[in-house]
């Protein structure tokens, strides 16, 4: 429980960050050597690194009264931007019972200063009579102090470089644990910070979770990740989940002997890019007056229907339809009242059809409907007939109404056949009907032609 509140306390008290700082420039953590020399004092902290007890050094160190610290957690005392190196190091200083850890950074003086200090931290949380972290602070010798600060000022161009990138980025371990993550993260994703990357990337849409599964295994096992698409639920309040699409891209981080110690990512909100090329796809397959597909889509959807796909195929129809008297609308009552007759023709059509049939203007008052999976030709005439009967009824335009027919010709082959072939036959279908008049329908037989 001391280290669930330990754990709250600081993520409202540093950054949104959860990185070490100083290991990545190696020196956060090692394991005790030696004690510079000079004055000592010796801390004692709770779970919650609130300190229990002081030796009066702290005076000579600090220049605190011993009673000064007593009850207060130790990072009050440690500057800002060493607070996230100080958190990092204490975790994983609590996942190891027993062990000896150091940790350097800057201590408040009582006078407003700052005093570079290391911190001999060992972990008796497990001691059942006296669970506590027993700390041994001195101060450390120039040549150090030097080398600390190179190493803070080459970490903190690194983190305002992280910051000031347009994407989000983050480090992990190979366990997945993350190191390191900058701000902009938490923006796209909408997510706090996380321990690990599974628990970050929580809100992957469940569709997609393979994909960053995958990714992950590629980048850890020394494999270049490059722009995999993922979908994120972002959380919204009490409005509906809102979905985000973003790119991941990772590479591998390894030691001088080129094993893979981890990985850094960097992601990027295409959302408005990815409705972008979708309007623009919608606009290239569907045409924009009527709704239905556009000629060069209906043809790849016939395509389709038409492949191979095993032994038991079923048969494919195409239904051919042409509005009859279109121009002559067209001249009597203006260009919107024959835009109109084709808003309303796409409109039935579309409600006349089967579930997986598809409609498609083919040119000025032609469409053309691929009907997939039709076992006999009877079914594909069924449906024929229900679309000109849907198209036989009046349209209403303003105090206008005009008498809408249309001709309407079928084909249908059980067997593999080309596209170009199976148009072509309801086409001629199509003219039959038209020679027939009074809005029939004509089907096309491979032995008579079109009947």
């Amino acid at each position: 429980m001391a280290y669930v509140r330990f754990s709250l306390y600081f993520r409202a008290l540093v950054p949104r960050r959860i990185k070490t700082e100083q290991r990545q420039t190696g020196a956060v953590m090692s394991s005790a050597s030696s004690v510079p020399d000079g004055v000592s004092v010796r801390i004692t902290r709770d779970a919650s690194a609130v300190i229990i007890s002081v030796s009066d050094e702290i005076t000579d160190l600090l220049g605190w009264p011993a009673t000064e610290l007593l009850g207060h957690p130790s990072t009050e005392y440690i500057h800002p931007e060493d607070q996230p190196s100080a958190v990092a190091a204490w975790f994983e200083m609590l996942e190891a019972p027993g062990q000896t850890r150091i940790w350097r950074g800057r201590y408040r003086t009582s006078d407003a200063g700052w005093k570079w200090v290391e911190c001999v931290n060992v972990n008796m949380l497990d001691d059942a009579e006296n669970p506590a972290v027993l700390t041994t602070m001195s101060q450390i010798s120039s040549g150090q102090v030097s080398l600390a600060e190179e190493l803070r000022a080459r970490s903190q161009l690194l983190s305002r470089l992280s910051d000031a990138m347009p994407v989000g980025m983050f480090q992990m371990d190979t366990d997945r644990t993350i190191t390191f993550t900058n701000d902009r993260l938490h923006l796209i994703l909408g997510h706090s910070a996380s321990a690990t990357i599974d628990a970050q990337f929580s809100i992957v849409d469940e569709n997609d979770r393979s994909l960053l599964d995958s990714a992950l295994d590629t980048v850890l096992a020394d494999g270049i990740v490059d722009d995999v698409e993922l979908r994120f639920l972002r959380p919204s309040g009490d409005a509906p989940q809102e979905e985000r699409v973003c790119v991941l891209s990772m590479r591998p981080l390894t030691d001088w002997t080129g094993e893979v110690t981890g990985a850094v990512g960097c992601v990027s909100d295409v959302t408005a890019q990815v409705e972008l090329r979708r309007q623009l796809e919608v606009r290239a397959n569907t045409d924009e007056l009527t709704s239905c597909f556009s000629r060069a889509k209906i043809l790849e959807v016939l395509a389709t229907a038409l492949e191979p796909q095993d032994e038991n195929h079923r048969g494919t129809a195409v239904i051919f339809i042409d509005l009859c008297g279109f121009k002559a609308i067209n001249d009597m009552f203006g260009h919107a009242a024959g835009d109109r007759v084709l808003e309303v023709a796409g409109a039935r059509l579309r409600s006349a059809i089967r579930q997986y049939d598809h409609v498609g203007r083919f040119g000025g008052d032609e469409f053309l409907v691929v009907c997939p999976n039709v076992d006999t030709a009877s079914i594909a005439l069924d449906v024929a007939r229900r679309i000109s009967s849907s198209l036989t009824k009046p349209v209403n335009i303003t105090v206008e109404v005009i008498e809408l027919r249309a001709s309407v010709g079928v084909a249908w082959s059980g067997e593999f056949i080309d596209a170009d072939t199976l148009v072509a036959q309801a086409d001629q279908a199509m003219y039959e009907s038209k020679r027939a008049g009074s809005s029939s329908v004509a089907f096309f037989t491979s032995t008579d032609g079109s009947t």
